[in-house]
């Protein structure tokens, strides 16, 4: 009886870890293309996503982010490896930000924040939207600096407010797992500084498990509870931060800060020496 005791205990820890997390990517390694002209994007990449987390992904121009993203949120096949989603967590809500961000023409900035609602209210049958989901709309609009523009449509906003509007799509339906392609790339230094406050406390308020590729070193490591660092392609992980901020909840109040200089440098050196 005793024999089996230590197998026990290793499944049991197995278990406990892995209801605490996710996402979990084991050898995923993904190209594209065919014959002899293959390419090769991500390789051999090992990462857990842990559950009501925000993990940030960065890396040079080229090196499989956006691809890496669309594997964990099951919109691209992998090439080898495994990748394990907790299916309860995803069947109660996925959404993904793209890139581009588009919105329904003929639809206002209210409307087409409201989609995803709309969406679920037809896959579950519901008549009309609950009166509750429709202030937690307008209330994202008014918090993101949208209030006014509630009946504009997509021409009459600008390139940063229909990003703020698409993410306020995928944010309204509160999903369990949220994947964004560079979801601030397009919005002004200023508004995007005091978005990621507001995005970071609805995240972890929301206990979102929150996967987003930035650019920004910067922004990478204020929203991130993990800041994933990849090389060059193809794209293979680097290091794997979790900073510590003294003001994490303020993102002027953090980037001024001892602690957040030198993660800034760390990763900036991993970049400059892994960029092919």
């Amino acid at each position: 009886m005793n024999s089996f005791a230590p197998d026990c205990q290793i499944n049991l820890n197995r278990k406990q870890i892995l209801t605490s997390l996710d996402i979990q990517l084991t050898g995923v390694s993904f190209s594209y293309g065919s014959g002899d002209k293959i390419v090769e994007v991500l390789r051999e990449i090992d990462l857990e996503i842990p559950r009501g987390k925000l993990t940030t992904i960065v890396g040079p121009s080229g090196c499989g982010k956006s691809s890496l993203l669309k594997l964990m949120a099951g919109l691209l096949e992998t090439e080898s490896g495994k990748i394990w989603r907790d299916e309860t967590r995803r069947r109660d809500g996925t959404s993904f930000v793209p890139q581009q961000s588009t919105l329904l023409p003929w639809r206002t900035a209210r409307q087409n924040a409201c989609l995803g609602l709309e969406v679920r209210a037809e896959i579950t049958q519901k008549t009309e939207l609950d009166r509750q989901e429709l202030e937690y709309v307008d209330s994202l609009l008014e918090n993101w600096r949208l209030g006014g523009f509630e009946n504009a449509y997509p021409n009459e906003l600008s390139g940063g407010m229909i990003q703020r509007v698409a993410l306020i799509r995928s944010l309204a339906t509160k999903p369990r797992l949220l994947f964004c392609d560079e979801p601030f790339s397009a919005i002004d230094f200023v508004t995007r500084l005091r978005l990621s406050n507001e995005f970071k406390n609805l995240c972890f308020e929301d206990q979102i498990t929150t996967v987003l590729v930035t650019h920004n070193i910067e922004e990478a490591i204020f929203l991130g509870d993990q800041v994933v660092v990849l090389s060059g392609r193809p794209g293979q992980i680097v290091n794997v931060h979790f900073p510590k901020l003294r003001d994490g909840s303020n993102v002027v109040a953090a980037r001024s800060s001892k602690e957040f200089g030198d993660q800034f440098s760390k990763i900036w050196k991993e970049l400059e020496d892994n960029q092919t």
